[in-house]
């Protein structure tokens, strides 16, 4: 019996811990810290007093962080409920019941979106509702972009919603074991994982062709980077050789193309965040080296740690939105590590890009924001 290292029990105990819980789960806990992180940055916009309603073209009365944390709390409960259901199915061997408990949570999302009269649903109704809307006609405002750069951190998120697919199939059809067969080595995951991308890029077109602006076009290439990296990991995924097995020249080749397209993604991303998202290294008389001559955040540190903390985040995103890494139990566990990491940084970034938004747009703090 080999005696493991203090590093690799962490590591052991850590990944039996993530794939103790079933990827369905551990995709709604992610849904539910993306919004907690959304809370976070509404209390600092109003902390330091940036006029984010304004730019998102929001009422003054409208997503207050209070609200937000209560409707957290509110999912974080019904998610508890849910997976105590499904430890009862898996101890009792019902195996329809698991199937019934890996969508439940979702069902209950979904209904509160729709007929709840809370008010932070009732908007996010309002909001869903929009952002559906305006992905259909020509005008593309901040608030779309945000959503969708929003969505592009939950990509594996939504590759993950396969599984809720699945356990609805094997609901109606009665056969728990679908969600064993049918759905493994699926071309949905993938195509899940692309949507994200692809609707942002079709942002950038559509803002090409109002303006003329070419930068949008630069815009368009970083997001259609992500597609090699997802679709040749997809690729190798479907190769799937066995744990400690030697590639073959094929598949060398395979995987020295997915090491340069990650590094292309993930290099690509990083700068388009720093000097066009948040507007940084491109003033002539910043406040700071690299910075920018007016920042709303009183520390220039924050500014540094943000730099270097995205940079070294997008290279695990680019990781993350790789199917092959998540072959086995280990690289699942780091999978879901990298996806909890994604949301910080899409946290920490919100708060720069708003502030440079508000900052090119000069809109004004102490204005009211107007109805919509």
């Amino acid at each position: 019996m080999k005696i493991l290292t203090p590093d690799e029990l962490l590591v052991d105990v850590a990944t039996k811990a993530v794939m103790y819980v079933p990827v369905v789960f551990r995709a709604s806990g992610i849904a539910i810290l993306f919004m907690y992180g959304w809370a976070w940055n509404v209390a600092g916009f109003e902390s330091f007093q940036i006029p984010f309603r304004k730019a998102l073209g929001m009422r003054k009365t409208d997503c207050q962080a209070d609200q937000v944390v209560e409707a957290v709390k509110i999912l974080a409960a019904s998610l508890f409920v849910c997976y105590m259901s499904y430890e009862l199915c898996t101890i009792y061997e019902f195996p329809l019941g698991q199937s019934i408990t890996l969508v439940l949570f979702w069902i209950i999302l979904f209904g509160l979106i729709a007929f709840s009269k809370h008010s932070i649903f009732k908007e996010f109704r309002v909001f869903l509702i929009g952002r559906i809307h305006a992905l259909f006609t020509s005008k593309v405002q901040f608030i779309d972009v945000l959503a969708a750069d929003g969505l592009t951190s939950m990509a594996k998120l939504l590759a993950d919603m396969q599984g809720v697919f699945c356990g609805v199939f094997a609901i109606l059809s009665a056969n728990p074991d679908i969600t064993k067969t049918a759905c493994i080595h699926s071309a949905a995951g993938p195509l899940l994982a692309s949507l994200p991308y692809a609707i942002r890029g079709y942002q950038c077109l559509v803002v090409y062709r109002q303006t003329g602006n070419k930068l949008q076009l630069i815009n368009f290439g970083k997001y259609m980077s992500s597609f090699p990296v997802i679709w040749t990991s997809a690729l190798q995924h479907q190769l799937a050789p066995a744990e400690g097995v030697v590639l073959d020249q094929h598949d060398r080749h395979l995987q020295i193309l997915w090491l340069y397209m990650v590094t292309l993604n993930a290099l690509y991303s990083f700068l388009w965040d720093v000097i066009m998202d948040w507007g940084l290294a491109l003033s002539p008389h910043p406040r700071a080296p690299l910075l920018r001559e007016e920042l709303l955040y009183n520390n220039v540190l924050v500014y540094y740690a943000a730099i270097v903390l995205d940079l070294a985040l997008r290279l695990c995103w680019s990781l993350k939105l790789s199917s092959h890494l998540q072959r086995h139990a280990t690289g699942q566990a780091f999978v879901f590590l990298f996806e909890v990491l994604e949301v910080f940084r899409r946290f920490v970034w919100n708060f720069f890009r708003v502030e440079w938004e508000c900052i090119k747009e000069k809109i004004d703090p102490t204005e009211t924001p107007s109805e919509p």
